[in-house]
């Protein structure tokens, strides 16, 4: 990545597999969350890169916040500290869990 100054966060869309994602993400709020693969609570995601219980590397970060202002915070603390998580927005990753869910019933 070049080292300008014009350095941004932007949205990108990927294709990827929805239960690997799952399994593999931290749901956050503000500081903590919760494992996307054995719900356990109380992560904190600055410090825990893998989940207390079940021992998940977590590679995700999933937030419902929708203030750009927050998800600023939250991806200057990941840049900040040096982790590789990558944040996804939770709300269409839930959308998108439960189509695959529909399909799976019906399908």
């Amino acid at each position: 990545m070049s080292g300008g100054q014009n350095v941004k966060s932007v949205r990108i869309w990927r294709t990827l597999n929805v239960d690997e994602v799952k399994e593999q993400t931290m749901l956050i709020e503000d500081l903590y969350g919760f494992c996307g693969n054995c719900r356990a609570v109380g992560l904190n995601y600055l410090t825990d890169a893998a989940c207390k219980e079940c021992g998940t590397q977590f590679k995700y970060l999933a937030s419902k916040l929708k203030d750009p202002a927050e998800i600023g915070k939250i991806l200057n603390r990941i840049k900040k500290e040096g982790l590789s998580y990558q944040l996804i927005d939770r709300d269409h990753f839930e959308r998108a869990s439960a189509h695959d869910a529909v399909n799976k019933l019906f399908g």
